[in-house]
């Protein structure tokens, strides 16, 4: 199977205007510069209600056109080249409106923001987000540290199924190989059970890394089993993965849909908020598309 793919030539960025947002246009116009593709701001107008007890003159008019003006002028404030930056305001329910948008520009990528407990600083997943995880045809890109470099620090979460194939190779087309790390949770059976618990796991160990460099290798092929970085451990894949996430500083983790067990095999259902709400750096959801 052949899983060479490109950079999208379309990026999708879906904003309410709250500084939610802010760290994924930022980011947005990153990549956007880094793979010399097209961006596109989608904001989803659900209502406009009218502003009681003030005079004709401050009531909504055209509001369609006055976010469409203020979200052109943030651009431009930021972007020193915004010809291929356009922006779209559409009526709508927003799961909706992005799609529908993502569908209509040929997007490769939908980028989104999450909002944040301001006395935790912690990242909160909306509707919006669950939604287009849940929803989306290409990669979802969940934005939630301020841009302070290129992603350096990439780990790609897999259970060496075939659907994870596409994650790993996703990362690799998009970021290369120099900066990534192969993240396997294993499980050791009947560790309990044996008199050296250790050795066991050692031996189990070994073998699970040598299956890793196996999956790299076919997907990647050869020469990137030795740039492509890989850590095997024992536990529930979403809990190792938040402390591997915290304690390495690491800046964008990357899953596939579908896989065959544990973190992924369901991360459309509650493992998927619960990556989403606890993993500090941001999150690349890629769908498989077999």
């Amino acid at each position: 199977m052949n899983f060479k793919t490109t950079p999208p030539h379309h990026l999708v960025l879906a904003t309410d205007l709250s500084a939610r947002c802010d760290r994924a246009l930022d980011r947005a116009l990153q990549l956007s510069r880094a793979w010399q593709s097209s961006l596109t701001l989608v904001h989803a107008l659900e209502s406009v209600q009218p502003v009681l007890e003030e005079p004709s003159w401050r009531q909504p008019q055209d509001v369609a056109l006055a976010i469409q003006e203020e979200l052109e002028a943030e651009v431009s404030a930021m972007a020193e080249d915004t010809r291929n930056i356009s922006v779209r305001v559409v009526r709508g329910r927003p799961e909706d409106v992005v799609l529908k948008v993502a569908e209509e520009v040929e997007a490769g990528l939908i980028l989104t923001g999450v909002k944040r407990d301001s006395a935790f600083d912690k990242a909160l997943l909306g509707d919006t987000v669950t939604g287009l995880v849940r929803h989306a045809s290409i990669p979802v890109l969940v934005v939630k540290k301020r841009l302070r470099r290129p992603y350096q620090k990439i780990v790609v979460a897999t259970d060496l199924s075939e659907p994870s194939k596409v994650a790993l190779a996703r990362a690799v087309d998009l970021f290369g190989l120099d900066n990534l790390v192969v993240f396997h949770a294993a499980f050791a059976h009947f560790a309990s059970r044996m008199d050296d618990r250790l050795a066991y796991e050692g031996e189990l160990r070994s073998d699970a890394i040598q299956n890793c460099r196996d999956f790299i290798s076919e997907v990647a092929g050869a020469e990137a089993v030795d740039k492509i970085g890989v850590v095997v451990e024992y536990g529930e894949p979403d809990l190792l993965l938040e402390k591997y996430v915290q304690d390495h500083k690491v800046d964008l983790v990357v899953v596939s849909t579908h896989g065959r067990s544990g973190l992924l095999g369901v991360l459309l259902g509650s493992i998927a908020t619960r990556i989403l709400d606890s993993v500090a750096s941001d999150v690349l959801i890629v769908r498989n598309s077999a």
